[in-house]
């Protein structure tokens, strides 16, 4: 064998090594943390965020899911879009629902896959039936450890489309539902539940401190500190927003890696949770 046939099999091999190394199918926890003069230097609130399910079982009735949501002890649950999914059964997102409420208040908002099934309607009610708010195009005064902060949930662009799989919406339509939040004030401190990171362009138009996104599942294939992502739905190859977090004109958009395990390979991308410590830096 040649020198140059040695070295692209060893280069294959190498390949093949840090592709089986970077395959993750445990779940990791991700920590953030914003500071904000809006809330009061001694105040404080631990919230949880999860996407993409997909309606995958982590263990026995998703013990390994919560025991890890147990530890992170959050005064608040948010569910960013694409807990249920449109061709997996159920189960896996109704073990959730059915034991998170009982750790701390839980919101949610939709995602694409659940206006693919074409029973939109019926999931939400599902889900509210185990006492998980559902955010439609709604703002509410939520109030945590005496934070009181407005929290607003947008359907996902889904909604606007054909109500076919594969259609993802019109982004007109999506910024028309957008700006019914141009009278928020700036004062108190607001938060974003959306399941799209790509329009963070249209998120910073409005006072939200702190946007909460899902939908790029990590952009599947990571190469630690050169590639944060391969591809993802609706930023194609190269995703700006894969998952992290970005700073945006004073707004902070951070975007779950999610938790779907399916036949594509997650590859230095595991599925985590995410944990955000709001710190107040205000003065009383």
């Amino acid at each position: 064998m040649d020198k140059r046939k040695k070295w692209i099999h060893a280069l294959l091999l190498c390949a093949v090594g840090i592709g089986i190394a970077g395959l993750q199918c445990g779940l990791v926890t991700r920590y953030y943390t914003l500071e904000t003069d809006k809330i009061k230097e001694e105040q404080g609130m631990r919230l949880l965020m999860l996407s993409d399910l997909h309606s995958c079982i982590y263990g026995e009735n998703q013990c390994q899911l919560m025991s890890r949501i147990i530890r992170e002890q959050p005064d608040c649950i948010f569910l960013c879009g694409d807990i249920v999914d449109d061709k997996t059964p159920r189960d896996g997102a109704k073990q959730l629902l059915q034991q998170i409420t009982k750790i701390a208040p839980c919101y949610y908002v939709s995602g694409n896959h659940e206006f693919w099934s074409g029973q939109a309607d019926e999931i939400f009610d599902m889900i509210e039936t185990y006492g998980v708010q559902v955010l439609r195009n709604e703002q509410e005064i939520v109030t945590i450890n005496d934070i009181s902060f407005t929290l607003c949930g947008v359907d996902d662009p889904a909604a606007t489309g054909t109500r076919r799989a594969g259609s993802y919406g019109e982004a007109e339509a999506y910024q028309q539902t957008l700006a019914q939040f141009q009278s928020l004030g700036a004062e108190q401190l607001c938060v974003l539940l959306a399941h799209r990171p790509e329009y963070i362009d249209e998120y910073a138009k409005y006072p939200f401190d702190l946007v909460l996104c899902g939908h790029a599942h990590g952009g599947q294939w990571r190469i630690p500190y050169l590639l944060n992502g391969l591809i993802a739905p609706n930023q194609g190859l190269f995703p700006k927003y894969a998952g992290g977090q970005y700073v945006y004109d004073g707004m902070t958009e951070i975007v779950g890696r999610g938790l779907a395990r399916d036949w594509k390979p997650r590859i230095f991308n595991p599925p985590e949770i995410v944990v955000v410590d709001v710190v107040g830096t205000g003065k009383a």
